[in-house]
């Protein structure tokens, strides 16, 4: 890990820094990745350090000794190793070193990274801080769900609702962001937690990576000066009524990509160009609402003597066109078309 950061000067007086950026998923949390390890170069003339480490833009493998992860994040050496070798390396130096996980914000106690270990093995800096980007609870479910479709047959909508109201947990994610900020509390002080609304930072000035830029204290630079990857939004999932229609003709098995467009075609179809999908009813929309809006307001209030702005933009459903028990018949018809279509192409009629 080498860097060309400053070193001498009046920057010798700034103290060294670790922000570490936990999620939450699907909070353009590998856009984010992505465009730091791009210009992780150019970041350090400007102080800040974002490590290369193993074979991924993100530093998952700094979660992979806790978390039960794909042997692709693995780092050599494990975790703890790398987390003892960021700080031999720039705990004692002016810098801000920034990683990027959303791995780190799992709650399930049998993937939930040790915050205290990770602490320990970072206490040489001089500053540590945590932080952490929320959306309504029913667009962080419905991008779960999108997320998980992309590798196997995910649970139907009707059972995350279920997992989210009783337990507060959806795949080993929490839902309920009281009881992920009690989990960082019982090592982190609250002055060294922060939290971001994710469609609060989206409207930012340069959107979420401006807004990264100006959180690590990078001057001089701007999102327009970064280059860009992916055309600026990576991971980027299908639309919510597109996978969930797949997924419902795949199971049990995951839908595969084919399926996928052919879908997606048929939503296009199907939907005008202004169709905002909800992978949710609106009886169940309104219920996590109902579940989560008094949490909600508990975490502002908690979070105000700390952070005074801080608040988790409340769910709309006005701008929501199709849910899933009001798309027509008239789309699955364009749906089978195609598939027939496909099935005689390929000569399995």
């Amino acid at each position: 890990m080498t860097d060309t950061a400053p070193k001498t000067g009046a920057d010798t007086a700034r103290p060294s820094r670790i922000v570490l950026h936990i999620g939450t998923h699907k909070t353009a949390t590998t856009t984010i990745q992505d465009t730091f390890w791009e210009n992780s170069a150019l970041l350090a003339e400007h102080g800040v350090i974002y490590p290369r480490l193993g074979r991924v833009t993100g530093h998952h493998g700094l979660a992979y000794d806790w978390a039960n992860l794909p042997p692709i994040y693995a780092l050599e050496g494990g975790s703890r190793a790398a987390l003892s070798a960021l700080a031999a390396e720039y705990a004692h130096r002016p810098v801000t070193v920034f990683v990027s996980s959303e791995e780190l914000s799992r709650g399930d106690p049998k993937g939930a990274t040790d915050f205290a270990e990770v602490r320990a093995l970072l206490s040489d800096f001089d500053e540590i801080e945590v932080v952490c980007t929320l959306r309504p609870q029913w667009e962080f479910l419905q991008s779960i769900y999108l997320e998980v479709s992309k590798y196997r047959s995910p649970p139907r909508p009707p059972q995350l609702i279920r997992a989210a109201l009783e337990t507060g947990m959806v795949e080993g994610l929490w839902v309920d962001y009281l009881r992920l900020l009690d989990q960082l509390e019982e090592v982190f002080a609250p002055e060294e937690i922060t939290l971001l609304d994710f469609a609060a930072i989206r409207r930012a000035e340069g959107g979420v990576l401006g807004t990264f830029l100006r959180h690590l204290g990078v001057e001089g630079l701007t999102a327009d000066d970064l280059v860009p990857v992916n055309g600026g939004a990576s991971n980027v999932s299908p639309k919510p009524a597109t996978s969930w229609a797949a997924n419902i003709l795949a199971e049990p098995n995951a839908a595969p990509p084919w399926l996928v467009e052919l879908v997606s075609e048929a939503v296009d179809l199907e939907f005008p160009d202004d169709m905002r999908s909800c992978l949710f009813l609106r009886e169940e929309f309104r219920k996590l609402e109902k579940h989560y809006a008094p949490l909600n307001k508990t975490l502002q209030e908690r979070r105000a003597p700390h952070q005074p702005d801080f608040s988790l933009t409340p769910p709309d459903i006005e701008p929501l066109t199709v849910f899933r028990n009001t798309i027509p018949q008239s789309f699955w018809v364009r749906v089978g078309r195609r598939m027939t279509a496909r099935m005689i192409q390929r000569g399995m009629t």
